[in-house]
């Protein structure tokens, strides 16, 4: 049994494990450069595939809107159609008007809560406003009579008469315990 062991080729062991070495790091450095070329080519072909994507769905959106203006151009529309579509145009001089207006109609004690215009969602045809509300009620004022007041007091301005046909109670309900009353109001 040997204590131990003495090596006579260290000096051949230790340039073979330095030569090991110097392969590893040299095929690690090429393996990395690789890799990284791969990756590269990888996102640049990505890039080159969703490029393709794109650009064909641009040429359909093209063509597709190519289709509609050329269909488009063929239409005029009649007397009739326009003269519905000016009214519509002008609108936007008589909302402005009706709003500034309106918080003069409305009692001190109520507060809009919604305003819809065209709330069907009915394109073309007669206009339609609806109005919801709360309506605080004092002692000497029953909510009722308080909510029909400000209908009335609506219906008889000149400028909601001139521009709706009717204005109309839809619904009310009385709020337990608030002494308020929500009201909804239909102006046609």
């Amino acid at each position: 049994m040997t204590l131990f062991q003495i090596n006579f080729r260290r000096e051949a062991f230790s340039r073979e494990r330095a030569e090991a070495r110097r392969r590893a790091l040299g095929l690690g450095i090429w393996l990395t450069y690789f890799g990284a070329f791969a990756v590269l080519l990888g996102l640049y072909g990505l890039n080159w595939s969703e490029l393709g994507s794109r650009t064909r769905q641009l040429q359909r959106q093209i063509v597709r809107q190519k289709a509609i203006t050329q269909a488009g151009a063929d239409w005029t529309p009649s007397p009739a159609e326009a003269a519905l579509a000016e009214s519509w145009v002008s609108d936007a001089g008589r909302w402005r008007d009706l709003l500034e207006r309106l918080p003069r109609l409305l009692p001190q004690n109520a507060r809009l809560t919604q305003f819809q215009f065209n709330p069907d969602g009915v394109s073309g045809g007669e206009r339609k406003l609806l109005l919801r509300g709360v309506l605080r009620l004092d002692a000497q004022h029953e909510s009722m009579a308080s909510v029909t007041d400000f209908v009335a007091q609506v219906s008889r301005d000149s400028l909601f008469a001139s521009n709706f046909k009717s204005v109309r109670l839809v619904s009310t309900r009385a709020l337990e315990g608030d002494r308020e009353s929500e009201f909804e109001l239909e102006c046609r």
